[in-house]
């Protein structure tokens, strides 16, 4: 795994996103915490994405100085890339491993960009960090949860989908199921060896959590809009 995060946010109106660099070592503790800690609010997120990308978040009024080199921004003179739909915001830099998206709910939200990607608010990762405050394991239940979601859950309840799966492995769900789910990363193993899972499918899943980030409520996944005339509807309206 490496270590490139970026930070993103949806802008007022809902049809514009903003993006780009927040540094290199974008895990949790190094760039989420800080997030957290210190642009939680509305003009905090403003200030913070008119400074421009970043190799390191700092605290505010960092970029004036007075702080250490560890609270103080890294602007890299470049402004955020601008793009029209949340599914962009991947698209301007390689290898980017860790994505931290806020939204039109004053939310923050940690997005894997990994063949889905799945966005859960930042508050719950911070809940369920490791004994050494790292995020990865959470990341592989995650990933194993919309797996088992997909083969088990919504089977049941998704004709078209159950129809599909019948017509391309007459053996039935459960071969698919025993294939995947075996693996650290199943929705890896669905994307690489089962596309036309992975292609029925919108690549972001929303994680939907109690009030309090503890504990998962649900998952909200939907059919891919294929049609070129329909406008994808943003997770903010799932």
């Amino acid at each position: 795994m490496g270590d490139i995060g970026i930070i993103a946010r949806r802008l007022e109106g809902g049809n514009r996103v903003q993006y780009g660099w927040c540094g290199n070592g974008g895990y949790f503790k190094s760039a989420g915490l800080r997030l957290l800690s210190w642009y939680e609010e509305a003009d905090l997120v403003e200030y913070l994405f008119g400074l421009g990308q970043t190799g390191l978040i700092g605290k505010p009024g960092s970029e004036n100085g007075g702080e250490r080199a560890l609270l103080t921004h890294r602007l890299d003179g470049t402004p955020f890339y601008l793009g029209e739909s949340e599914r962009e915001i991947f698209s301007q830099i390689a290898f980017i491993d860790y994505g931290y998206f806020y939204d039109l709910d004053n939310t923050w939200y940690y997005v894997i960009p990994e063949p889905f990607r799945i966005k859960v608010p930042l508050w719950y990762i911070y809940k369920h960090l490791d004994a050494e405050k790292y995020e990865f394991e959470e990341r592989y239940m995650l990933n194993q949860l919309v797996a088992t979601y997909i083969l088990e859950d919504h089977y049941k309840v998704d004709l078209d989908f159950r129809t599909l799966i019948q017509s391309k492995y007459p053996q039935g769900i459960a071969y698919i199921k025993d294939d995947v789910l075996k693996f650290r990363n199943p929705c890896y193993r669905i994307w690489t060896n089962y596309k036309f899972i992975y292609d029925y499918f919108d690549d972001w899943v929303l994680v939907k959590t109690s009030e309090d980030y503890s504990y998962i409520k649900g998952l909200v996944l939907k059919k891919n809009q294929k049609s070129d005339k329909a406008r994808r509807i943003e997770t903010i309206d799932w």
